[in-house]
């Protein structure tokens, strides 16, 4: 008894560590734009107080890193050489979703906004597991030899249910435009 109890138990784990990476993957970015604000005339510096504006610096950081755009004369993407200073000009980058993406996950790790982030992630990710299992297993069912099975491009399920073989294959999707995520197969034979 208790066959979808019993797996969504122990495939907590590969969740977990989905969540892992995906923190992982917004840190790095994080660091990197510690590494851009520390060299000199990359931060944006507040016109009252004279500190550090950390909420508009990773604006100008993604705007000078990441936004491209194409240059005529060079026949090729080109980065920034200078930060607008008009509002208008500024906002141009937040047509670029993954831009906007990036932005925001900074200024999560900015603001200390991770704890919260991984629980909601977990939460999410396991709503989408416990769906992809529902629609082969139930509490009535029985279920053994529970394996889990990670590798690099994504991970594996594999159970004895009532007798017959269950798998779900859970298909690494995501990284530098969204987040990382699993798809899921499931069969039951």
């Amino acid at each position: 008894m208790d066959a979808l109890v019993n797996i969504e138990n122990k495939v907590r784990v590969i969740v977990e560590q989905l969540a892992d990476k995906e923190i992982n993957r917004m840190e790095d970015q994080h660091n990197e734009f510690i590494k851009w604000l520390n060299e000199p005339g990359n931060a944006l510096i507040g016109k009252w107080d004279g500190q550090v504006d950390t909420y508009g610096s990773v604006a100008k950081y993604v705007y000078m890193t990441q936004y491209e755009q194409w240059d005529r004369e060079l026949g090729k993407y080109v980065l920034p050489t200078e930060y607008p200073t008009t509002y208008r000009d500024q906002q141009q980058m937040f047509y670029n979703k993954s831009l906007a993406n990036m932005l925001g996950e900074i200024r999560l790790v900015n603001q200390g906004g991770l704890k919260r982030y991984r629980e909601e992630f977990i939460n999410a990710n396991m709503f989408k597991l416990n769906r992809a299992l529902a629609k082969h297993l139930n509490n009535d069912m029985t279920a053994s030899d529970i394996k889990v099975n990670v590798g690099g491009d994504g991970a594996e399920v594999l159970a004895n249910v009532d007798d017959k073989l269950f798998k779900t294959f859970g298909t690494l999707c995501g990284g530098y435009v969204q987040c990382y995520h699993y798809r899921y197969r499931s069969s039951l034979k």
